[in-house]
């Protein structure tokens, strides 16, 4: 039985944006149109402001203001572009408290970030077509610990919750025990209720089960895993999680030389 209260909040989520449906539209094409998608975000004052806030956050590190979307997009590439875009539109939907998993919506911001900057810088050395997909998709993998958290919360359990997340290695089984689902499964409920592409609910749903994972989206699956188990809310690139994402590499026979030299990079980006 999934827990019920957490449904119901998946469920009352607005639909996003017409302007965001249009761009995610322009990536089901192979290689989606730069100016269409400055055009689109250009024409959603709201939008233009999340993305450009966004944009300039300390955490990307940029000595000058990124003051218009052409500029930003020329900076990001699309698929870092699409990944904030579908980030801000979401966020938008939620008040969001992180209280329970001990961090800051900056810290937050900051790992998802980190999360989709790996995998694209990881997978553009490998395949281009997956990093597209990839990106956005690691970008958003750790939204459904908003509801998660919001829940905690309104049922005065924080702190017994805090105590846990830090006793226990696994945050899914902390998240399963308190609400009877974990993140992975509610981010397949919240991107299936936006009719994101199905790759997006797909890769979720498989995301905390290693077994069956279908031929079509093993490597997305392989992929986020990875990358959750180098960058997460406990540890971000450290020497212990970096070395738990390449096992998790070794054991899918994947080559972990592409995966480390996208970590060296990030290290010297972020750790300056």
């Amino acid at each position: 039985m999934a827990y019920i209260p957490l449904i119901a909040r998946v469920d009352s989520l607005p639909p996003l944006p017409e302007s965001v449906l249009k761009i995610e539209a322009l990536f089901t094409q192979p290689d989606p149109d730069i100016d269409e998608i400055v055009k689109i975000i250009e024409a959603d004052p709201s939008l233009t402001a999340d993305v450009l806030a966004k944009v300039n956050a300390p955490y990307y590190g940029f000595s000058k203001s990124i003051i218009d979307i052409l500029q930003a997009v020329t900076l990001f590439g699309s698929a870092q572009i699409r990944s904030i875009v579908l980030a801000s539109s979401i966020e938008r939907c939620f008040d969001i408290d992180l209280t329970p998993y001990n961090i800051s919506t900056y810290e937050f911001s900051k790992i998802s970030t980190m999360q989709s900057e790996l995998a694209f810088q990881w997978y553009m050395s490998i395949d281009i077509d997956t990093a597209r997909n990839l990106t956005p998709i690691a970008f958003l993998m750790e939204t459904g610990k908003v509801l998660i958290a919001k829940d905690i919360i309104e049922s005065k359990k924080t702190d017994a919750f805090i105590a846990d997340i830090a006793e226990y290695n696994d945050i899914s089984y902390v998240e399963n025990l308190y609400t009877m689902m974990t993140t992975a499964q509610i981010n397949a409920l919240i991107f299936e209720h936006l009719n994101l592409n199905d790759t997006f609910s797909q890769a979720m749903r498989y995301l905390d089960n290693e077994r069956d994972v279908p031929k079509s989206i093993v490597d997305i699956v392989t992929a986020l895993r990875v990358v959750r188990a180098a960058v997460n809310i406990r540890e971000q690139l450290s020497e212990e999680s970096v070395e738990n994402a390449t096992k998790i590499l070794m054991q899918e026979n994947f080559d972990a030389q592409p995966f480390q030299r996208a970590v060296k990079r990030l290290r010297v980006k972020h750790m300056h």
